[in-house]
C-alpha cells in the first residue's frame, strides 16, 4: 500500500482537529474518559496553535490516498530532541504494519536525536513503539520513565543508522 506524509497546510487543519476526536475516542478505553455535553470528547489541544508554532511539524497520513492519520514531531530545541508528540492511525489500517512504516518515514525525514513516550495505561501503544523503536534502532534505545512518572520514554538517535532498509 501506498503510503504519503503531507505536511499540513492551514485550510487542512479542520481535518486534524476531526482526527484529535477519533484519537480522544480510540483513548477513552484506556483512559475512560468521557463525553462533554457536546458528544464530542473536545481534546484540550488548539491545532490552529500548533500549526502556527515553529517548534511542531504536523503531517497528515494517507493510505492509498486517502486520509489514515497524523503525526506531530515537536522540536524541543532546549534538549535539541525531536518529540513524536502524536501519532494516530485510523483503525482500518493498523496491524497491517503500516504503523511502523509511517514511523520509519517521519524518523528519517529528521536526524538527530529522538523521544517517544507512552502513559501507562496506553499498553497497546507501549507494545508498539518497543517493538517499532527495536526494529528501527536494532535495539539500540535507552528507555526510562517520563519526567511526570506517567509512563515509559524512549530515546536514540538515529545520526548514525543505516536507514536504507528501513523505508519499507
Amino acid at each position: 500500500m501506498e503510503i504519503e506524509l503531507c505536511r499540513l497546510k492551514e485550510k487542512e487543519i479542520p481535518i486534524l482537529t476531526n482526527l484529535f476526536e477519533f484519537a480522544a475516542y480510540d483513548l477513552s478505553e484506556f483512559n475512560y474518559s468521557n463525553v462533554k455535553r457536546s458528544g464530542l470528547f473536545e481534546p484540550k489541544i488548539n491545532v490552529q496553535d500548533l500549526y502556527h508554532d515553529e517548534c511542531y511539524n504536523l503531517y497528515g497520513i494517507k493510505i492509498e490516498n486517502q486520509i489514515a492519520g497524523f503525526v506531530i514531531v515537536r522540536y524541543l530545541e532546549e534538549e535539541n530532541v525531536f518529540y513524536l508528540n502524536h501519532f494516530f492511525i485510523l483503525r482500518k489500517y493498523r496491524n497491517q504494519g503500516l504503523g511502523q512504516r509511517v514511523a520509519f518515514q517521519i524518523f528519517n525525514m529528521f536526524h538527530g536525536n529522538w523521544r517517544v513516550s507512552q502513559f501507562d495505561w496506553n499498553v497497546p501503544a507501549l507494545l508498539f513503539w518497543r517493538k517499532v523503536l527495536d526494529r528501527y534502532t536494532n535495539g539500540n534505545y535507552i528507555e526510562t520513565r517520563r519526567k511526570d512518572d506517567k509512563g515509559p520514554k524512549q530515546e536514540f538517535s538515529n545520526d548514525r543508522l543505516d536507514n536504507t532498509k528501513l523505508e519499507q
